[in-house]
């Protein structure tokens, strides 16, 4: 390994650590607020060298609220990533979520299988 892979490697996990304290401080903030449970979400806490940091949470209404805060949080590291991927599914529904960046939201949610109630769920800007 020479010197310049061993320095971005050390960048790489001081910016995935910094953004994983500041995600999980947004999801605790929404779990006392009580607009997700504090079991519901599960903010995966292993680094695979990526620039992404991913959540999984169940279907719920905050997820344009999380995912706003999120691209704030995100405006300080803009080659990074979040994702949203939709948890506990029922058998037969297939993966989904969302990708967040600074400046947008890829929207991969497919609402045809969602409940009326959540059938609206946008991330307009």
């Amino acid at each position: 390994m020479d010197q310049d892979s061993s320095k971005e490697d050390r960048q790489h996990e001081i910016i995935w650590r910094n953004l994983f304290d500041e995600t999980e401080l947004l999801l605790k903030d929404f779990a006392h607020q009580g607009l997700i449970g504090s079991d519901d979400y599960w903010l995966v806490d292993e680094d695979w060298g990526w620039d992404v940091l991913q959540i999984e949470l169940p279907l719920s209404l905050a997820w344009p609220s999380i995912a706003k805060k999120l691209q704030l949080i995100l405006a300080r590291y803009p080659d990074w990533r979040i994702t949203i991927r939709l948890a506990d599914r029922p058998e037969g529904w297939p993966g989904m979520g969302i990708v967040i960046s600074q400046d947008k939201i890829i929207d991969d949610l497919k609402r045809e299988y969602f409940p009326a109630e959540f059938r609206s769920i946008t991330f307009d800007e």
